[in-house]
């Protein structure tokens, strides 16, 4: 009670102070927001370090390894995040104990690092701010003030206050990594797994690898437009499954729906050009999918393992696929029946 009289008891002062100026300099956009944060602030944080653009360091874990710097030098790092309120509400983690704790864990959402774009108009300046004076390995939380909750790139904190508006928040980062190429980071990425789990198994394209679980039972090529059925399982590369036609499989990878239809897809083939091969009536599959089914025959079990241009690039999956992951499906082609028999060629 006695800090919340504190900053009633600063935010008349200095609003009394800017009334009395009024006659000599214009109020500007966020005269009144600037001084409930600063009120806040000295109330609940008086020893935060000061960002070059506003933001304010409340905690702060130094890590041992290179330092981030700007988004010129590291435009995208891997980190996990939580986000609260000034009041201390959680909107969002991809921490799993976080999770956890506030009881809205979901086991088919993704946890863990994300990669984090800090691209001109693709992260918030105040978030970009936070990061500069990190090194990797560290882990930081800032209060960020409603102007640098923008993707808008100014020059000094001045120019934020008379232009943008927003939503104070509270940001706990985490970082593992930086890189300057995130393509270029995926791959080798996928060049590490494929090492350590398939070594001897190269690409058929750059990022993208077929390894055969099994071999076909009949090798003959499929006809154009024929319908082939086929059971898989979809895998980030930690393992974690996002999507599967087997139900034991989503009940043991903790994602069955009750309202799922688990049996094998149907897909319309297309000899010409795999990636119009169709699941359905679907003709948006991700191209790594359709370049592993056209890598197979009946009776095939094997495994596409791509990188995120093959997927789902910078936008994700949804909750469960974060953007610029590689991805692994393993697809059992059971062919033109869907109890995976071959059909007896009439003897002559």
């Amino acid at each position: 009670m006695k800090r919340l009289t504190n900053i009633a008891l600063a935010i008349a002062a200095a609003a009394a102070l800017a009334a009395g100026c009024a006659k000599s300099a214009s109020t500007g956009k966020n005269d009144l927001n600037k001084m409930y944060f600063d009120a806040w602030i000295k109330a609940h944080h008086p020893d935060a370090q000061k960002t070059r653009l506003g933001a304010y360091i409340i905690e702060d874990i130094p890590g041992s390894g290179e330092l981030i710097g700007d988004s010129k030098k590291s435009p995208y790092v891997y980190a996990s995040y939580t986000v609260k309120d000034l009041e201390g509400n959680i909107s969002s983690t991809t921490f799993s104990k976080v999770s956890q704790m506030l009881g809205d864990y979901d086991p088919t959402n993704y946890y863990g690092d994300h990669v984090v774009s800090r691209i001109e108009n693709e992260s918030y300046a105040g978030i970009n701010d936070m990061l500069a004076t990190m090194r990797v390995g560290g882990t930081r939380t800032a209060v960020i003030p409603g102007w640098l909750m923008t993707e808008a790139v100014y020059d000094s904190e001045e120019d934020y206050l008379k232009k943008i508006s927003g939503t104070e928040s509270v940001y706990t980062v985490s970082v593992s990594d930086r890189f300057d190429d995130v393509i270029q980071w995926e791959l080798d990425s996928l060049e590490t797994y494929m090492k350590h789990n398939y070594p001897g198994i190269d690409t058929l394209a750059k990022g993208f690898y077929y390894v055969q679980l099994k071999a076909p039972i009949d090798t003959t090529a499929f006809e154009n437009e024929v319908t082939v059925h086929i059971n898989y399982t979809g895998r980030l590369l930690n393992g974690q499954a996002f999507d599967t036609t087997i139900k034991d499989t989503a009940k043991v990878n903790g994602i069955y729906s009750a309202s799922k239809d688990y049996a094998p897809s149907e897909i319309t083939w297309n000899t010409e050009d795999y990636k119009s091969i169709k699941m359905g009536g679907d003709t948006d599959l991700i191209e790594g999918f359709t370049k592993t089914l056209s890598q197979m025959r009946t009776g095939e079990i094997g495994l596409g393992i791509f990188h995120s241009a093959y997927g789902y690039s910078s936008k994700g999956g949804g909750s469960a696929i974060p953007s610029y992951s590689p991805l692994i499906f393993e697809i059992q082609m059971l062919g033109l029946n869907e109890d995976g028999s071959v059909d007896k060629k009439d003897e002559e």
